[in-house]
């Protein structure tokens, strides 16, 4: 942010940072903006626009230059964001639109597409689960399960979870006394109970979910160019090989190793064509965090941890 404005912005409210922002935005991913994109998208009126345009002007003098010709401000050579936009936020601004507090339907913009979404929780449900968790509720719920099919459970839910494919709720379930995770688009029907939840199905219980896991990623070693890979994941170089370091919670690590299609053999045995990682650590992660990876078979590759048999004794042989 350039000189001191980041102790000049705290100044001001919250909404005209927000179109202070939008400013900053437009001129850093489009090149150009004016007043009328600014007033259409926060209602405001002629005077108020004129202020913020004065006021970014202020905070930032070196980042635009006004052409009268058509009343627009551009983007200047000199130009250093006054706020900071994450790339990933940035694409789903492109996409989807620069965020006003209110909920719309994505548009269509003409260079920046999103992935469609296949799989969404219904409104109802989502706003049931969010409820609750933030009020320390338990659920009774209608889940349709692919294996026992439809079922009515209670759950304690604490955290709402996406999985890179679909959107998951994880909470205790008094049917199997555990921590567990349910799909919410497989939820038909929910409601709050009023009831006492103890501690032992508070997320603070939940060992799964409070284990960090560092995963160690690295470009599978059958590939002849590595580096491309480690391109492509911003992977630093550890001595001569590239890494990624990535520290998640155990109960995520099996659905987002599946989701990246990291090899997680201990051999790195699976097709270098359609994996691209390997799961350098996948030893360690088998032996020393066994009792937190219920959902690690998940990960492709990943071998289950043999138990440790002694062996027989010549009394037992021979029962």
């Amino acid at each position: 942010m350039p000189g001191n404005a980041s102790l000049k912005l705290d100044n001001h409210s919250h909404a005209q940072r927000e179109r202070l922002a939008f400013i900053d935005f437009c001129l850093q991913y489009h090149g150009s903006v004016g007043r009328s994109e600014l007033m259409s998208h926060f209602g405001t009126a002629v005077a108020s626009s004129t202020r913020d345009f004065a006021l970014y002007r202020e905070l930032a003098q070196e980042n635009l230059v006004l052409r009268h010709e058509n009343k627009r401000y551009y983007r200047t050579c000199s130009y250093q964001p006054l706020f900071s936009h994450n790339p990933q936020t940035a694409l789903k601004t492109l996409a989807c639109g620069f965020g006003d507090g209110l909920s719309v339907a994505p548009g269509q913009h003409s260079f920046c597409e999103d992935a469609p979404d296949l799989i969404a929780p219904s409104q109802d449900v989502l706003a049931t689960l969010s409820r609750a968790i933030s009020q320390a509720l338990p659920v009774r719920l209608t889940y349709l399960s692919l294996s026992s099919g439809n079922s009515e459970r209670v759950i304690v839910p604490h955290s709402i979870v996406n999985n890179g494919q679909r959107w998951h709720v994880r909470g205790y379930c008094r049917h199997r006394n555990e921590f567990r995770d349910f799909v919410c688009t497989r939820i038909t029907d929910s409601y709050i109970e009023n009831a006492a939840v103890t501690e032992n199905e508070r997320q603070t219980a939940d060992k799964e979910w409070n284990q960090q896991l560092t995963l160690e990623l690295v470009p599978h070693p059958n590939h002849s160019h590595p580096e491309a890979i480690a391109l492509d994941f911003a992977m630093a170089r550890e001595g001569n090989s590239p890494l990624r370091q990535v520290s998640i919670r155990a109960a995520r690590a099996g659905y987002l190793l599946r989701y990246w299609n990291v090899d997680c053999s201990l051999d790195h045995s699976l097709s270098a064509h359609e994996y691209h990682l390997w799961l350098q650590n996948s030893s360690e992660m088998n032996q020393s965090f066994a009792p937190y990876l219920k959902n690690m078979m998940l990960a492709p590759g990943m071998q289950p941890k043999r138990p440790n048999l002694a062996p027989k004794t010549n009394s037992q042989r021979s029962k």
